[in-house]
């Protein structure tokens, strides 16, 4: 047993979470992950959920694990600790009129096919997002105020994240971030979440302020819990967890990561989601009987 602090975050979504089904929301979690969390919380480590979900989608995982810490939502652009009163939250938005700017890029126009836009308060949408892909960004109708928008005049608010369907089967979808990349890289962060191997195939562009990504989370949480860096411990299994792996002392990737997300991170664990990977690893890792 390691006697020193530890800080323990978690991904979601592919990493925590057992596999759910495209367009039906997912709390699933494997009972090894929670039994070991808590195990490690009773032994005085710390573990946060940083994910790229907004609150309300991770509310409920964070009661049914029985976390008592600070959460990290919309890939860091929101820090909050819903059960502590006194923390005062921290928020990352983007500036509404770059982020127009951005929507008005030709390449967006064009192969821009449905957009969300992501405040506080409500998740505004346009063009062509099926249900099902809301549902897997997180937005559904029992749950936020949805409001349709055409102009900037109708979104009152700084977004903390925006979302864009892409048009895949018409342009590279690399092609359009490097062109993002290149004309507002210094004040947005954009990243793609590439499911076209998904029952109903996606490219989604994700959109969040330069400032807010997870790694800058694990850090900012680290420094509240007095915890150093050499004390962390970060999982995750996509691209918006790549900051997070690599701050992290020790960045682990999981068995079903896609892509280059291995490449990011110092381990991979043995296991999958959905076979307690994040609970058998850190059960080795913390040498728990």
């Amino acid at each position: 047993m390691r006697k020193d602090k530890w800080l323990i975050t978690i991904d979601l979504d592919g990493t925590f979470l057992k596999t759910g089904k495209m367009g039906e929301s997912n709390y699933g979690v494997n009972p090894k992950n929670i039994k070991v969390v808590k195990k490690l919380i009773n032994q005085g480590h710390k573990v946060a959920i940083v994910t790229g979900r907004p609150w309300r989608e991770s509310k409920l995982v964070y009661e049914k694990i029985g976390l008592n810490s600070i959460i990290a939502n919309y890939n860091g652009a929101h820090i909050h600790y819903p059960n502590n009163k006194s923390f005062v939250d921290l928020t990352f938005s983007m500036n509404k009129e770059i982020l127009f700017k951005v929507f008005d890029e030709k390449v967006l126009k064009k192969f821009g096919i449905g957009f969300i836009v992501e405040t506080m308060e409500k998740s505004y949408i346009k063009g062509d997002i099926s249900k099902k892909k809301m549902i897997m960004m997180g937005v559904e109708e029992e749950k936020v105020n949805i409001q349709n928008w055409k102009s900037k005049k109708d979104i009152n608010l700084n977004p903390q994240s925006a979302f864009v369907n892409i048009d895949f089967n018409n342009i590279d979808p690399f092609e359009i971030l490097q062109i993002l990349k290149r004309n507002y890289g210094s004040s947005m962060f954009f990243r793609l979440w590439d499911g076209r191997t998904e029952e109903e195939p996606f490219v989604i562009l994700e959109i969040n302020q330069i400032a807010s990504n997870k790694g800058t989370a694990m850090e900012y949480i680290a420094a509240y819990y007095n915890i150093p860096k050499s004390n962390t411990i970060a999982f995750g299994d996509g691209l918006n967890d790549r900051e997070m792996l690599l701050q992290a002392s020790i960045g682990v990737a999981m068995k079903n990561s896609k892509g280059t997300v291995k490449t990011y991170a110092d381990d991979t664990t043995d296991f999958t989601n959905d076979d307690a990977g994040v609970g058998k690893y850190l059960e080795k890792f913390f040498d728990i009987k």
